[in-house]
C-alpha cells in the first residue's frame, strides 16, 4: 500500500475513532519511497520555514551512510479541504530525494494544520547528551572534526567514533583526572588546547607522560613552576601580546596551534612562541592524516 492509501485508511480510523483524543491525531509508520517522497514535496504549506542548507546536507550525509533510521519524530500531515499538506518534515523529505533512497519514518496525522506553531519548540539535544560524553570532552572531538576533516556538522555517530579512539581517552584524561581550573588560567581549558594535547601525543611531538605531567603542573602549579614555553604562550595571550585566533573550524586556532608547538618544544627555554608557516603546515598535514584514519 503506498503512502497515499496509508494516509487515506488511518485518516478514516482517526476521525472514526471512539475516544476525543484520537479523533484528534493517530500515529503510523512507513517506508516511503523517494518517488513518493518527489509527490509528498509538492504538497507545499504556507507555514513551513526556510530551507536550512546546513540542516538539509547533514541529513543527506546521514542517509547516505546508512546512519538514518526510524525514530519517533514524525512527518506530520493534515487534510484540509484542497488535499493533504505537510507541515512537519520538509529537511528529511529534501533529503531523501537528494539521496534517492526508501526511508522509514513515523507518520502522524493531525485533525488541525496550526499544530506547526507548536513544533520546533523543545531543546535541541547535543552531541554531548546523546553520547552521554562530558562537554569537555565532546567540545575538543567537534573542532578536530570540523578543523581536520570533511565533516562541517559533526553527528553523534562521528563523535562516538572519536570516543572510541585513543584521542577520546586522552581528552576524557584532561576532565576526569587532569581538571583544568574554572580560573584566570582559563586558557589550559580551552577546546583548541585540549585539542592540542591529545594531537601532539597523537602525532608523536611529546610521549604521552611528559605531556600529562606538564598538563598537571599548568593545572595545580604556580606560574614560576611551567616550563618556561608554557609561561611565553600564556603571557601572549593573557598579556595580549598577540591577536588571538578563536576560530572553531580551524586548526590555526592560536590555543590550538600554539599549544602544539608548545608540546613539541616543552624543554626549549624561549620566552616567545613564534609559528611560522612550516610549523603550520606540518601540523596540519599530521592531523589531518590522524583525523582520516579514524573518519575513514
Amino acid at each position: 500500500m503506498g503512502i497515499q492509501d496509508l494516509l487515506e485508511a488511518n485518516y478514516t480510523k482517526m476521525i472514526n475513532a471512539s475516544n476525543a483524543l484520537d479523533q484528534r491525531q493517530i500515529h503510523f509508520n512507513a517506508e516511503i519511497t523517494a518517488q513518493e517522497m518527489e509527490s509528498i514535496i509538492g504538497w507545499n504549506y504556507e507555514g513551513n520555514r526556510d530551507l536550512n542548507k546546513a540542516t538539509f546536507r547533514k541529513y543527506v550525509r546521514s542517509m547516505n551512510l546508512n546512519r538514518w533510521v526510524l525514530h519517533p519524530e514524525p512527518l506530520v500531515f493534515v487534510k484540509t479541504e484542497s488535499g493533504w499538506i505537510m507541515t512537519n518534515g520538509q529537511h528529511r523529505s529534501n533529503a531523501q530525494i537528494e539521496t534517492g533512497m526508501t526511508i522509514p519514518y513515523a507518520i502522524c496525522i493531525r485533525k488541525d494544520k496550526d499544530i506547526y506553531k507548536y513544533l520546533d519548540q523543545g531543546k535541541v539535544r547535543s552531541n554531548a547528551d546523546i553520547t552521554g560524553a562530558h562537554n569537555g570532552v565532546v567540545h575538543p572531538i567537534q573542532f578536530l572534526l570540523r578543523s581536520a576533516s570533511s565533516i562541517s556538522h559533526p553527528t553523534p555517530e562521528d563523535v562516538s567514533r572519536v570516543l572510541d579512539d585513543s584521542i577520546g581517552d586522552l581528552l576524557s584524561e584532561i576532565e576526569y583526572d587532569i581538571k583544568p581550573p574554572k580560573t584566570s588560567r582559563g586558557i589550559w581549558k580551552q577546546t583548541g588546547f585540549r585539542a592540542a594535547y591529545a594531537m601532539a601525543i597523537a602525532t608523536n611531538r611529546i610521549d604521552h607522560e611528559s605531556a600529562l605531567n606538564i598538563y598537571k603542573s599548568l593545572c595545580r602549579n604556580e606560574i614560576n613552576e611551567w616550563p618556561v614555553i608554557f609561561i611565553a604562550m600564556y603571557r601572549q595571550i593573557m598579556e595580549g601580546q598577540i591577536h588571538i585566533n578563536r576560530a572553531g573550524v580551524s586548526l590555526d586556532n592560536d590555543y590550538f596551534m600554539r599549544g602544539m608547538f608548545a608540546f613539541q618544544n616543552y624543554n626549549s627555554q624561549s620566552k616567545n612562541v613564534a609559528i611560522f608557516s612550516s610549523f603550520r603546515n606540518q601540523v596540519k598535514e599530521s592531523v589531518y592524516g590522524v583525523m582520516k584514519k579514524i573518519c575513514n
